[in-house]
């Protein structure tokens, strides 16, 4: 049963409401694209991916798109964040233009949603804004800078990665660094990896215990978060490591997430935890 969102009184109410929302409230939702208050505009922002079960419709992108342009910050900040992320599988030139029309908004988290959406998308006109995002004179570096380095993982981009390989306050931001340096290593993501991985396979396909290459595995799902296109290359890499050992190429080829990331083996069919 839809929500009867058009009877909610507060705009606190209001906001719950829409926080509830769900496929079936698309219409009333979308109804307050254009509400006077922008925390209610911002809530429906953050609603926008949990109105689909799919792929977002016309309409549902059409309204992200809109609010990338909103006169409140956090609005845009939230509305490229849905384009940008959480709709990656999503390319269209109007989704792509309304990032690129953010790359020099006001707000920073505006910005790093808008650089790291294109990023993921590959699109070049973000290079020289995480060019210059990574070279700032104060020698700070956010996150998602780094987040964008890696998912454009232009070796132009190594040295400058190199910079801000410590002094993160969390594992989170020291993760995504060392993320960064690899996928922009013109010599590829690093032996250490690919040979964790490739050694995690064999054990398993061998019955063997491989919790101590899991760590490998941590960092290999970690770059392909970041660099999704990346997986077909990095499967082959690890292919490569286990020629001659048809159980553990098995492994790799049917029962691996790789596979899956590759878009080799359909994850329904996936036989491992």
């Amino acid at each position: 049963m839809a929500l009867r969102i058009a009877t909610v009184g507060t705009t606190a109410d209001l906001c719950d409401a829409i926080g509830a929302a769900g496929p079936q409230d698309v219409a009333s939702v979308l109804a307050l694209v254009g509400h006077e208050s922008a925390v209610v505009r911002k809530a429906v922002a953050v609603q926008l991916p949990y109105l689909t079960d799919a792929e977002p419709s016309a309409e549902l992108l059409a309204t992200a798109i809109r609010l990338t342009a909103d006169l409140d910050p956090q609005v845009r900040d939230w509305a490229c964040f849905t384009l940008g992320q959480q709709w990656q599988e999503v390319d269209t030139p109007e989704l792509r233009r309304a990032l690129v029309d953010r790359l020099d908004d006001i707000d920073l988290d505006t910005r790093h949603e808008a650089l790291v959406g294109l990023s993921l998308r590959q699109d070049q006109r973000a290079l020289p804004y995480v060019r210059a995002e990574l070279s700032r004179a104060d020698g700070s570096v956010r996150r998602l800078a780094m987040v964008a380095a890696g998912a454009l993982g232009d070796p132009t981009l190594h040295d400058l990665t190199l910079r801000h390989q410590s002094g993160w306050v969390d594992r989170a931001g020291q993760s995504v660094a060392d993320c960064a340096r690899r996928l922009t290593d013109p010599t590829g993501p690093g032996d250490d990896v690919l040979d964790g991985v490739a050694a995690l396979l064999r054990l398993r396909a061998h019955g063997f215990n491989g919790d101590a290459q899991l760590v490998w595995w941590g960092c290999l799902t970690q770059m392909l978060d970041i660099a999704p296109h990346r997986a077909r290359q990095f499967y082959d890499a690890v292919r490569s490591r286990l020629d001659g050992d048809q159980r553990a190429l098995a492994e790799l080829r049917t029962r691996s997430a790789l596979a899956v990331d590759a878009g080799l083996l359909d994850a329904e069919l996936l036989d491992v935890e």
